[in-house]
């Protein structure tokens, strides 16, 4: 996205997302990458657009359409020029990416070995401090300890803090600890091995952090990529406007305690800008989040790709400049 030069009085912007999973970060069926898009454009805008759309892959019917369509080989010239400089959408869509194994471990590492509080609505993986541990987690982790045991691992620690969940085992804390203690013991690289003696000693503020939960389920969950994606796109856009509003697909994670929390930590962070208001919608009724859900869902695939080193160079170079360089993303530099 294109940061405009200037403040201007009120923006409204449209977000959808694509690899939701309830929470499920790391299980079976899981999408290892999370996609959130934001876009910017007026509401004629974005029904031509999706009337265009709609032509050039050649829809039938009213029912609505997703990204998989518009990704077809047979269709390329429409993606290209969706993303490219012609199309309406150009210097006005912005995208978060979530690589869900690093959001586990980066939140996981800020929590339990971070050096300030933690919040459910900022971004893992950006503390300096605690970043080199996450990697460290993410990059040597499988490759030391095997598969198996390294994705019960991711498992566990994804299930710590969550507590609105009647599927999650019964004891959670024990479960994790009990499994760090055997991997702290286990032959692998030394920086994981030494990040696993550190976790052993953070039994005490696992559990005072999920008690905390347990007493207030309404604080804003710490293992949910929606929350520090939308916090993002509202620190952008909100930065170039005096007020700024947001039109969002419908979410059953967008509670009203949940949006506050954004709007509060806006406001703090930009005196003077506030955020007036988020509207959920049905996509089936607002033509901007269709576009913005085609949006999040080629960001998603394109990352897909290059997390199993598939990656579209010519496609990547058009999406580049929409990813936030805060996405929660481990090289963020291959996007530029």
């Amino acid at each position: 996205m294109l940061v405009k030069p200037f403040v201007v009085r009120h923006i409204e912007i449209v977000c959808d997302e694509s690899g939701f999973s309830g929470g499920n970060l790391v299980g079976v069926g899981h999408s290892p990458v999370f996609a959130h898009a934001s876009i910017c454009i007026e509401p004629q805008t974005g029904a031509q657009l999706v009337q265009r759309l709609r032509r050039e892959i050649g829809a039938r019917g009213t029912g609505e359409y997703k990204s998989p369509e518009i990704m077809r080989p047979r269709r390329r010239p429409v993606l290209l020029w969706l993303l490219g400089p012609t199309s309406p959408i150009y210097s006005n869509a912005y995208v978060h990416l979530t690589d869900t194994r690093f959001f586990v471990l980066a939140r996981l590492v800020d929590v339990l070995l971070g050096d300030q509080p933690v919040s459910g609505i900022t971004s893992p993986g950006q503390n300096a401090a605690t970043r080199p541990m996450a990697l460290a987690l993410y990059q040597l982790g499988e490759h030391s300890y095997g598969t198996p045991l390294w994705q019960e691992f991711l498992k566990l620690s994804a299930n710590l803090f969550r507590t609105n969940n009647r599927w999650l085992p019964k004891t959670p804390v024990q479960s994790f600890y009990a499994a760090v203690d055997s991997l702290a013991e286990t032959r692998a690289a030394s920086e994981v091995r030494e990040v696993m003696r550190m976790l052993q000693a953070t039994l005490p503020i696992a559990e005072a952090t999920r008690a905390s939960y347990l007493q207030n389920p309404k604080l804003t969950p710490l293992m949910e990529p929606l929350l520090p994606a939308l916090n993002r796109a509202v620190r952008v856009w909100g930065s170039q406007a005096t007020s700024l509003s947001v039109v969002h697909d419908e979410q059953s994670a967008l509670t009203p305690e949940r949006i506050a929390d954004i709007a509060t930590a806006y406001a703090a962070s930009q005196p003077g800008h506030k955020l007036t208001d988020v509207r959920l919608v049905d996509s089936n009724r607002e033509p901007r989040v269709q576009i913005a859900d085609f949006v999040a869902g080629i960001a998603r695939r394109l990352a897909s790709d290059q997390l199993q080193d598939r990656a579209d160079p010519e496609i990547g170079a058009l999406l580049g400049p929409l990813i936030d360089p805060e996405s929660v993303w481990v090289d963020y530099k291959t996007w530029r």
